[in-house]
């Protein structure tokens, strides 16, 4: 499988679509969509540009760089309606940046290693989030005595990698004794209202990439 069939999944599962629910939110038919996931056709420009949009990336990246679920921060559907935030300041040598509107200030992931460390952030429980950042803050302050040995005091244990332990819980779901339910097997009931607002969202989006042609 190519570098840009592999991104193209990767971007899909984390903004957690269907193969049928990307290729309308792309206007693609559903076959040429799978064949793009599976390296067997080419995506046009347009589509890669789309793509590329979606998985908040560059087209470069998306074409040359074999991404991974730590190293994007897909399109927030849900921000999608809120208005233009008006920059009052921003200082990328620090990665700081205060708002107008509205009125709050931020932080910038100024490198490839900070986004991983945000998006991984992200994906912890509220419980794994409030564990990592005491030990952080512990090893921090241990860290002007104790240099290296004092890094390497927080425990991993507090905070597993969440990607495994979303696996691990599926497992255990799947796996525990329920009541047998009629209908076909292996397939979940999927909320239509929610999955077609959040399709329209997302087409919200490609809607702003200009047409492209390549003549």
């Amino acid at each position: 499988m190519s570098v840009l069939a592999q991104n193209m999944k990767t971007i899909r599962r984390e903004l957690k679509c269907t193969q049928s629910a990307m290729s309308d939110i792309l206007k693609v038919g559903f076959r040429t969509y799978v064949r793009y996931e599976a390296g067997e056709r080419d995506a046009p420009v347009g589509v890669l540009v789309k793509m590329a949009r979606l998985g908040n990336i560059s087209l470069e990246t998306l074409l040359t760089t074999k991404i991974d679920p730590f190293s994007i921060l897909v399109m927030d559907t849900d921000t999608l309606n809120l208005e233009p935030p008006d920059v009052k300041w921003v200082n990328f040598q620090t990665g700081n940046i205060t708002f107008k509107k509205p009125h709050k200030e931020g932080i910038l992931a100024l490198s490839e290693s900070e986004k991983k460390a945000v998006s991984a952030f992200r994906r912890m429980s509220p419980q794994q989030q409030s564990a990592f950042l005491k030990d952080l803050e512990k090893s921090y302050k241990a860290s002007g005595a104790s240099s290296k040995g004092a890094r390497q005091t927080a425990s991993r244990a507090s905070y597993p990698n969440p990607i495994a332990m979303e696996q691990k819980a599926a497992a255990k779901k799947s796996s525990s004794k329920s009541p047998k339910k009629k209908g076909r097997p292996g397939r979940k009931k999927l909320d239509k209202k929610a999955l077609k607002e959040k399709i329209d969202r997302l087409k919200m989006v490609t809607k702003t990439v200009p047409k492209i042609t390549v003549r």
